[in-house]
């Protein structure tokens, strides 16, 4: 099975410059998977950190406005972690979204949802085309995982609504990948200092970045009412901050009930020796 490297945890930990140090040591490439960054023109406003030597993979997918989903993410990063396999090359995702990391990793076990014979019978005088978009209104996720031949298969399309439809989720998880979770942990105090740090360095160029019609994205409020001179720099400074602070600690009640995540505090001394080191044993 092909590895990936997963590193995870609050906005603010440093995910990302530990992700490019790893992949300099260990020949790899990033995925990003942070569900702010995927849009085009917003690097100050959701915090992209690049490297000139090493690539990193669904920055700038697509323009302020259009639509993006966890199934989006698993599609376009999967395909991106072939590409890296297929170049001998370590993929490295670094993100802070579960949502994405979880879309990615896990596929759900259906061979215990039984058939629907009503559901069946409706399906059965669907067209190919209504039923291609009846699949894709109610598990878009499963839509993309098919393959072309899949997505043309009446039959496979009516299984695939069937167990959308089912609402049941089997208790057994299959994972797509040897995947190793490394989480970056911090004390809160220390969360929030990072965070307005980062903020604070962000402001000038996101001000310069704002547009009229922005997606709902952290920051994006508090820069808007700036800019319409509904708050002080200093008062949208502090609610930009807060809203991301709030958003860090939403991310590690999430985080903090995965079972496989190894954590590192941020504040050890050792933290990326000993991270280097667990990556290392599992890696070669």
């Amino acid at each position: 099975m092909n590895k990936i490297l997963i590193i995870c945890g609050p906005t603010g930990t440093g995910k990302t410059k530990l992700a490019f140090a790893l992949a300099k040591k260990f020949n790899g490439e990033l995925v990003s998977a942070d569900s702010r960054q995927v849009y085009k023109g917003l690097d100050a406003l959701t915090g992209k950190d690049r490297s000139k030597e090493i690539p990193i993979w669904l920055y700038d997918v697509i323009d302020v406005g259009q639509p993006f989903s966890a199934a989006h993410f698993a599609f376009l990063a999967r395909r991106a972690i072939d590409d890296i396999h297929k170049r001998k090359k370590l993929p490295i995702v670094v993100g802070g979204t579960g949502l994405y990391l979880s879309a990615l990793t896990s596929t759900i076990d259906t061979l215990g949802i039984p058939p629907n014979t009503k559901l069946r019978e409706k399906l059965s005088s669907f067209s190919l085309d209504l039923l291609q978009v009846q699949l894709q209104h109610v598990d878009e996720l499963r839509w993309l995982q098919m393959n072309q031949s899949d997505q043309k298969n009446p039959r496979r399309l009516i299984r695939a609504i069937e167990i959308a439809k089912s609402g049941k989720i089997s208790p057994q998880e299959v994972p797509r990948y040897d995947a190793l979770w490394i989480g970056l942990t911090t004390t809160l105090r220390t969360l929030k200092q990072k965070i307005s740090k980062r903020v604070r360095m962000r402001w000038d160029e996101a001000v310069g970045e704002v547009q009229k019609y922005l997606p709902p994205i952290l920051g994006a409020g508090p820069l808007l009412a700036f800019l319409r001179g509904d708050s002080t720099k200093e008062e949208a400074l502090r609610e930009w901050v807060n809203v991301e602070y709030q958003y860090a600690k939403r991310q590690m009640t999430w985080f903090r009930k995965q079972k496989n995540i190894q954590w590192f505090n941020v504040r050890d001394e050792d933290f990326r020796r000993n991270v280097e080191s667990s990556v290392a044993q599992w890696y070669t």
